[in-house]
């Protein structure tokens, strides 16, 4: 089970992506801005973090570009799931720091394969800079560097 926040202010879009990843056994949060991100991130501490890239205010790649600034929340894994269609949308979300890029539409069972691959892929890293000679060995979160949720 992952803690996942969501910020997307399309209502379907947060239905269909709580729906899918609370079936595979994961925690949504939801905001409907970018400006609240950082601050919820940095308090909450989620496993992934899952942005659009259009939202009022604050687009997701800003939200993106603070997060990746800020020490509490600069490592927590974040998937861009957006309507923009251009190559060159993709090449700046990944170079502001996102790990993974996917369009709407989307299907909800490739979503969560890329969000459980992420959160995999990210407690992998994290054991081996931990400990190299023990990627094996199951770690706590308190261990693996993800804190205690406010």
């Amino acid at each position: 089970m992952a803690f996942i926040l969501l910020a997307d202010d399309d209502e379907l879009i947060v239905d269909v992506v709580r729906a899918a990843l609370n079936a595979n056994g994961h925690v949504v949060g939801a905001v409907d801005d970018g400006k609240s991100v950082v601050a919820i991130v940095e308090a909450k501490q989620p496993d992934l973090v899952i942005l659009d890239c259009s939202m009022p205010e604050v687009s997701g790649i800003q939200a993106l570009v603070a997060m990746r600034r800020s020490d509490r929340c600069c490592r927590i894994p974040v998937l861009m799931l957006t309507a923009r269609l251009g190559e060159g949308d993709e090449d700046i979300a990944i170079r502001a720091g996102a790990q993974d890029y996917l369009r709407k539409p989307f299907d909800p069972e490739q979503l969560v394969s890329r969000v459980e691959m992420l959160i995999d892929r990210t407690a992998r890293v994290a054991r081996l800079a931990d400990n190299p000679g023990s990627a094996n060995r199951p770690r706590s979160r308190e261990a693996l560097g993800w804190g205690q949720r406010a």
